[in-house]
């Protein structure tokens, strides 16, 4: 006579196989989403770097032309100087 198997060893190795599938996923999305962290972080510092740069970059020109803008200035009051010119604001 064949004695009945008890309800728990059927359903064993389902169960097993299901959370191990479940162990394995959760671990490789844990790992994809520790990966994308690092690269953003890697993205910010970038676009900090860059920023800065840029500001850096643009505080020169506005250096650069000012200083263009007070030569021409003072160019054109030697130039009225030297002509007699009379400069009304």
């Amino acid at each position: 006579m064949n004695q009945p198997t008890p309800l728990w060893t059927t359903l064993f190795a389902p169960v097993a196989t299901l959370l191990g599938t479940m162990l394995v996923v959760m671990l490789g999305v844990y790992l994809q989403n520790r990966s994308l962290e690092r690269a953003v972080d890697l993205l910010r510092a970038e676009i900090g770097t860059l920023r800065a740069e840029f500001k850096q970059e643009l505080a020169e020109l506005e250096l650069r032309l000012t200083k263009r803008i007070m030569e021409l200035t003072h160019r054109i009051e030697r130039l009225e100087e030297t002509r007699g010119l009379i400069r009304t604001p």
